[in-house]
């Protein structure tokens, strides 16, 4: 089963945590530290008591999984540096997880390629543009400095076109056949309504408005 990733956050802002410095940097570390060493419950005399967290490693392990993000990922990332095509996919983990702690909001839901496919069929016959499908939203790039990797897609649509997408789902959820594809659309339309609010916080406090980049595992 896929999973689709959306967040609301303004792009520059994602291709900006390649080559991060100061404060900027010092904030995505934070989120990254945050996301990834959890703290582990204390259990009196236990063997869990004496394990730290999971981005700490000792320095005798040698075998690190390729998609498992170690604390040199976010350096390399934070740095702008080359990134080894072996470490690519750990990469993109911490990329993600720094979109998710910088973004205004974030949902999910499942879906397969098929299943994709049919959402935008019924969006489609309600009305809605390919222009505003999910399809042509992951066919999008973000143009960040980080090769593909298999099994994941990531693109984005600017701030307008979101709004947009919201009021063009909206429009075609009486035409949506089934329960289940009417559920997945309510929560969409209900979460993308969110982007004018998240607009004027972002000019409030000095970031662009946010955009809409989605992650898809599949």
């Amino acid at each position: 089963m896929g999973e689709l990733r959306l967040y609301a956050i303004g792009v520059d802002e994602v291709r900006g945590m390649f080559g991060a410095s100061g404060p900027h940097a010092d904030r995505l570390r934070q989120i990254a530290h945050e996301a990834l060493a959890p703290t582990v419950p204390a259990r009196s005399g236990g063997l869990l008591t004496k394990l730290g967290p999971i981005f700490k490693r000792p320095p005798a392990a040698l075998v690190i999984s390729p998609t498992q993000p170690a604390p040199h990922d976010l350096e390399v990332l934070l740095a702008g540096a080359y990134v080894p095509p072996e470490r690519t996919g750990a990469t993109w983990r911490v990329l993600e997880i720094l979109v998710q702690g910088y973004a205004w909001g974030s949902t999910s839901m499942s879906l397969t390629p098929q299943s994709m496919d049919d959402l935008d069929f019924a969006l489609a016959r309600g009305g809605v543009s390919a222009a505003v499908g999910l399809r042509h939203l992951l066919n999008s790039g973000t143009s960040v400095n980080l090769l593909p990797v298999q099994g994941l897609t990531v693109g984005w649509h600017p701030h307008q076109k979101a709004l947009a997408m919201a009021a063009a789902y909206r429009a075609a959820l009486p035409q949506v056949k089934t329960p289940e594809q009417q559920a997945t659309v309510a929560a969409l339309v209900s979460w993308m309504e969110g982007f004018a609010h998240w607009a004027l916080l972002a000019d409030a406090t000095g970031r662009p408005v946010p955009d809409l980049v989605g992650f898809w595992a599949n």
